[in-house]
């Protein structure tokens, strides 16, 4: 697949929620896409629906990095970890139409489901990172691996949200980060502060 830059990607992910949450997903094609983000379709050469679906993602995973600086750093790593997620569907909830949408039809088609999973562990990657924790080597695999199937157990869980209530999402995320913390305790990170610049440079 072509590389598209971060500037076509943004426009992407834009174009797709906007016709997602007005046209049947499986009636909208590049061309679409192009018109919507009112760019030449050349500019997505090499893209696909999917790659549509990622740069979407990729937007609702960039702003659980929104306000940093807004974390406790007394925070437990589960806290910490519940925190950084519900951001990621805070920021999901205004286009809950246009997800839905694309989500169509996802539970009936394995291709999609595997491709769904390795988003959520990408966005797990992403979240341990800002938490401080490990995410690269074996460890850091697992741990990825072990969140990324707690986030889209919380992602069903919001399917069945009403709009604007996070209630089944936050009890599905709650009850399975602890779970993960008294199955795997230490191994897990669980027990452990999140890292800090101060405790860094210590």
């Amino acid at each position: 697949m072509a590389h598209l830059d971060s500037s076509i990607r943004r426009d992407l992910a834009r174009a797709a929620l906007s016709l997602a949450g007005s046209t049947p997903w499986r009636e909208v094609t590049l061309i679409r896409l192009a018109d919507a983000a009112a760019r030449p379709v050349s500019d997505f050469y090499g893209a696909t629906l999917g790659e549509a679906v990622d740069c979407v993602e990729e937007a609702f995973d960039r702003a659980i990095a929104d306000a940093t600086d807004e974390l406790d750093p007394k925070q437990t790593v589960r806290d910490r970890l519940f925190e950084l997620i519900m951001r990621r569907f805070e920021a999901m909830e205004p286009h809950r139409e246009a997800v839905l949408g694309m989500e169509h039809g996802l539970d009936r088609d394995p291709t999609l489901m595997a491709a769904a999973h390795q988003r959520h562990v990408r966005c797990a990657r992403w979240v341990l990172a800002i938490a401080g924790m490990e995410a690269d080597g074996m460890t850091g695999q697992a741990r990825a691996q072990g969140l990324g199937v707690i986030i889209g157990q919380a992602r069903a869980a919001w399917r069945g949200d009403s709009a604007g209530d996070f209630a089944k999402t936050m009890a599905s995320l709650d009850k399975n980060l602890r779970r993960a913390e008294e199955m795997f305790g230490r191994y897990a990170g669980f027990e452990a502060r999140p890292k800090t610049d101060d405790a860094a440079s210590a």
